[in-house]
């Protein structure tokens, strides 16, 4: 199999609890895939599959176009960028966010070996790109969880990966850095060839940013195809339980969703 990334009949049980079923799935180099889904649908989960961190229970997942089993994760890990839906510090431990974006270096260049000049010009140039130059010096526990998350960005792209995995990368970031931060990773995957693979609640910005998506319905994929073909009042209706009016973008007819007050249902 030669594409990206390729999953034929995933299953995932944790604690004897589904969690992903009969999930087929491929990506091409290139694509910025977003996964969306209601809380528990199994979002997470597919990311930390692509990441390593979970073996499947049934299928095949290959990544980087080599099966999962074939990788050392810590070959695996110098490949690809990920970013945890929650990652913290405590405001005690006296590490700046420099030195954070810098672990992404130390991960493509192995522990053993001494970051060079290159390594933080790289940091700062990913700082720069996602605005965060000024923060540099500043202890990690003192920021917000905006900058936080836009830390952890810069320390996920500093690796230089090729495939980029991002749980909410969005989560606590005001509208501006949301869309200055998925401007980038398109433009990553347009003029690259990157992989993106991001869980995203926001079907808005998934629609506008996201080259195809992919909707999870209680651990299986409802829904695959471009923006267009997914996100439906009729989709939404049946995975969300809310009704929505789904209007194209006035500039690039993308859809844009826009819910109807008073009227959104829970399944039944």
């Amino acid at each position: 199999m030669n594409s990206f990334i390729h999953m034929r009949g995933v299953s995932v049980d944790l604690r004897n609890v589904t969690i992903l079923r009969d999930v087929n799935l491929t990506i091409e180099s290139g694509e910025f895939w977003g996964i969306a889904g209601p809380n528990g649908s199994g979002k997470t989960t597919m990311i930390r599959i692509l990441a390593g961190f979970v073996l499947p229970s049934q299928g095949e997942v290959c990544v980087l176009g080599k099966p999962l089993e074939d990788w050392k994760l810590t070959a695996l890990r110098k490949r690809v960028g990920y970013l945890p839906q929650r990652l913290s510090f405590d405001e005690g431990i006296p590490i700046s966010a420099m030195e954070v974006i810098l672990m992404g270096r130390t991960g493509k260049r192995g522990m053993l070996r001494r970051l060079s000049g290159k390594d933080y010009e790289m940091a700062r140039s990913c700082a720069a790109e996602l605005g965060i130059a000024a923060l540099l010096d500043r202890p990690v526990g003192s920021l917000s969880g905006g900058e936080h998350q836009l830390v952890q960005l810069a320390r996920a792209l500093a690796q230089e990966p090729k495939l980029i995995l991002l749980d909410e990368p969005t989560a606590n970031l005001d509208i501006n850095h949301q869309m200055e931060t998925l401007d980038l990773i398109k433009e990553l995957c347009s003029q690259q060839g990157l992989v993106a693979v991001a869980a995203l609640h926001d079907l808005n910005l998934a629609a506008q940013y996201c080259n195809r998506l992919v909707i999870l319905s209680e651990g299986r994929i409802y829904a695959e195809g471009s923006p267009r073909e997914v996100i439906t009042t009729e989709n939404i209706r049946e995975v969300y339980g809310a009704e929505v009016c789904v209007y194209p973008h006035p500039l690039n007819d993308l859809p844009t969703t826009l819910l109807m007050p008073g009227d959104s249902r829970r399944k039944t």
